[in-house]
């Protein structure tokens, strides 16, 4: 009997150890620390999922609505505004700056209001931690987890604590594409024609809502 027990034991010491190695690797692992840049990212996103959750019931207006505050406290208006117009914005009065900072902020929230439909999402992912960005800032890797398992990559460049650009399908800058478009406005009008055109871009984008 001794002899059956001593020949068991090794056995069972190794069911036992193999069947508490598979528990430890079926418990989650512990989260990851968000980094500064990550956790800004993390709480502007919980601020606009309900409105993502419910975009496909609300009109353009109600988005820019719900919107406007998230987005303005997330992101650096101003700055985006003078990275869009690029070169040129030095040779803008005081006035015209201001009015193309208020004009440009009012454009771009609707603008993400009316393109939130094709961006809904149930859910969202944060990567932890920030990669540094060749041109200062670090960059937050996000995904958008839709309906049916779909996911859209939208990634942010953060620099001092907020978002001055934005990338859709995690490689397209949004302010270089704004940055073109405004350019030839720019050439043809200067700042007065830009103003007016943003004014006229954000007055149609609200009234097709």
């Amino acid at each position: 009997m001794n002899n059956v027990q001593s020949r068991s034991t090794p056995w069972i010491t190794k069911i036992v150890g193999l069947s508490f190695l598979f528990f430890l690797s079926s418990l989650p692992l512990q989260a990851q620390p968000l980094s500064p840049a990550a956790r800004h990212i993390q709480s502007y996103y919980q601020q606009l999922l309900p409105t993502l959750q419910q975009a496909g019931r609300l009109s353009v207006p109600e988005r820019d609505r719900r919107f406007t505050p998230a987005i303005s406290s997330a992101f650096d208006l101003a700055t985006m505004a003078r990275l869009a117009v690029g070169p040129a914005w030095s040779s803008f009065s005081g006035a015209q700056q201001t009015a193309v900072r208020e004009a440009f902020a009012r454009f771009l929230i609707a603008d993400y209001a009316s393109l939130v439909s094709d961006y809904s999402a149930d859910s969202f992912v944060v990567e932890p931690q920030a990669q540094d960005s060749r041109g200062g800032g670090e960059i937050v890797k996000t995904r958008l987890i839709q309906g049916g398992g779909r996911t859209v990559t939208v990634n942010y460049l953060v620099r001092g604590g907020r978002v001055i650009d934005v990338y859709l399908n995690g490689t397209v800058s949004d302010l270089a594409t704004r940055r073109d478009e405004f350019a030839s406005i720019i050439a043809s009008g200067g700042a007065d024609a830009l103003i007016r055109r943003l004014r006229e871009r954000t007055q149609s984008l609200l009234g097709s809502g």
